[in-house]
């Protein structure tokens, strides 16, 4: 039976964790531990941490020294379901098949990080999502599954995650299917860990820059209206774009957007 260690964060990662215990109850796979960050159930997404002890499944806390846990070592599959972390190469190399992670992105447009947001704000009318193996090199691993998703004229970076994540949940059984007849071995990786992607990076740093509005630059009216869908989110959110203030202080920038009924 193949051993699937999820990494689990935000609220898609929440929702197919509970995907992936019903499953399991089926006797195709086994999860033998989940591992979630140390701001799950701190943040705006919610907490596995009640799932894990109703399943009777050990959870971990994300550490820079996870390879070296014990009810990792027979893993065959990690998984990264909406995870920001770096992943070690100790721990790209532990699995007996491989580690996949879950972008949301059509990679490889958008390596990096915040890549709904920058899909709207690049005027996109197409994304979506892709599952690819991990290698050392940011979102750079060969891809395993790739989905479409529109982008919409009255989407905003939160309702175009929310359709992403809807796509990806419904998805997922046949993604499971594909790994479970996946003959692929850890040691047959070594070609994907030499690949070195020519796209794009998309930094926090870049992102970070691009959220303040230079009032005294002149936009078109498409591009000012795809900023500012681009970075509205949740309402209390600071990852928002913002102008300068009177007092010195940031003032945070959205927009509204409803579609005639």
């Amino acid at each position: 039976m193949q051993r699937i260690v999820p990494f689990v964060d935000h609220e898609i990662g929440y929702r197919l964790l509970q995907k992936l215990v019903v499953d399991s109850n089926t006797g195709r796979f086994k999860v033998p531990a989940v591992v979630t960050s140390q701001e799950n159930g701190k943040a705006w997404w919610p907490s596995v941490h009640e799932t894990c002890i109703k399943e009777k499944i050990p959870l971990i806390l994300y550490h820079k020294h996870l390879s070296s846990d014990h009810l990792l070592q027979n893993a065959d599959w990690l998984l990264l379901l909406s995870w920001k972390h770096i992943i070690p190469a100790d721990l790209i190399n532990l699995p007996n098949r491989a580690v996949i992670n879950l972008h949301y992105s059509l990679l490889p447009a958008y390596r990096g990080v915040y890549p709904v947001n920058w899909a709207i704000t690049s005027g996109e009318h197409k994304t979506g999502f892709t599952y690819h193996f991990v290698n050392e090199k940011i979102d750079d691993g060969e891809i395993f599954m790739q989905v479409d998703v529109p982008v919409r004229s009255s989407d905003t970076a939160r309702t175009l995650q929310l359709r992403i994540d809807d796509k990806v949940f419904h998805l997922f059984d046949e993604f499971l299917d594909r790994l479970l007849d996946s003959d692929v071995r850890n040691s047959s990786l070594e070609a994907k860990k030499v690949k070195t992607s020519t796209a794009e990076y998309y930094s926090r740093e870049r992102f970070e820059r691009a959220c303040r509005i230079d009032l005294k630059k002149k936009y078109l009216g498409e591009d000012f209206i795809n900023i500012l869908r681009g970075l509205t989110f949740l309402e209390d959110s600071k990852n928002a774009y913002f102008i300068d203030g009177d007092s010195g202080k940031k003032i945070y920038v959205s927009i509204n957007l409803r579609e005639e009924e």
